[in-house]
C-alpha cells in the first residue's frame, strides 16, 4: 500500500527525537563510543570493540535499511529500492564518519616546512571532509525530518534520480 502523506500523529516527535539521537550520535561517533564506553564502565584492555568506526558502519546499515523498507512500502520495485537504499547508505557512510574537527583549527600545520607551500591533498582532506560530511548529514537529516512531517514515503521516491512506483513501471518499460 502506497501513502503519499505521513499523518501526524501521538508516534511522530517520539521517532523524530529518537532519529535525531541517531544521527547526533553520527555526527560525533567518536564521542558517542567512548561515551558510552563510559557509562558503561568498560576500560580498553576489556573491551571487545575498540572502533567508534562501528557506529558510524551500524548506523549507515540502519539508515539504508529503514530507506529500503519506506521504498517498498512507497510501492517502489524491489531493484529500485535496492538501489536507494545503497544510494543513501554510501551518503551516511560520509555523514557519520569520524572526523577530528580540530584539524581545523590548525591549518599553519599543512605547509611543507620552510617553503610556505601547502600540501593540496591534506587541504583537500582537512577542509573538503567536514565539509562533506556535514552537507550530507544535513541532507539526510532534511530528508528523514521531511518524511515524518509532511512527505511520507514519496519523499523517497522523489529523491535524484526519480524511481517510478513499482505499480506504474510495469507498463512495459522495464526490462
Amino acid at each position: 500500500m502506497s501513502q503519499s502523506r505521513s499523518a501526524i500523529d501521538f508516534w511522530t516527535l517520539p521517532t523524530l527525537i529518537l532519529w535525531l539521537v541517531f544521527f547526533a550520535m553520527g555526527f560525533f561517533p567518536e564521542g558517542a563510543f567512548w561515551a558510552a564506553r563510559e557509562a558503561g564502565g568498560v576500560v580498553t584492555q576489556n573491551a571487545i570493540i575498540n572502533s567508534p568506526s562501528l557506529i558510524t558502519v551500524f548506523l549507515s546499515l540502519y539508515l539504508g535499511f529503514s530507506v529500503y523498507l519506506r521504498c517498498i512500502d512507497a510501492g517502489v520495485s524491489r531493484e529500485n529500492a535496492v538501489a536507494r537504499s545503497i544510494q543513501i547508505g554510501i551518503l551516511s557512510l560520509i555523514a557519520f564518519l569520524p572526523y577530528p574537527f580540530y584539524l581545523l583549527l590548525t591549518p599553519g600545520d599543512l605547509a611543507i616546512p620552510g617553503s610556505g607551500v601547502y600540501r593540496l591533498d591534506e587541504l583537500i582532506a582537512v577542509f573538503g571532509l567536514p565539509v562533506a560530511k556535514i552537507l550530507s548529514w544535513l541532507y539526510l537529516l532534511s530528508l528523514i525530518v521531511r518524511s515524518y512531517l509532511s512527505g511520507g514515503t514519496e519523499v523517497f521516491v522523489n529523491m535524484y534520480p526519480r524511481f517510478e512506483q513499482a505499480n506504474s513501471a510495469h507498463n512495459g518499460s522495464e526490462n
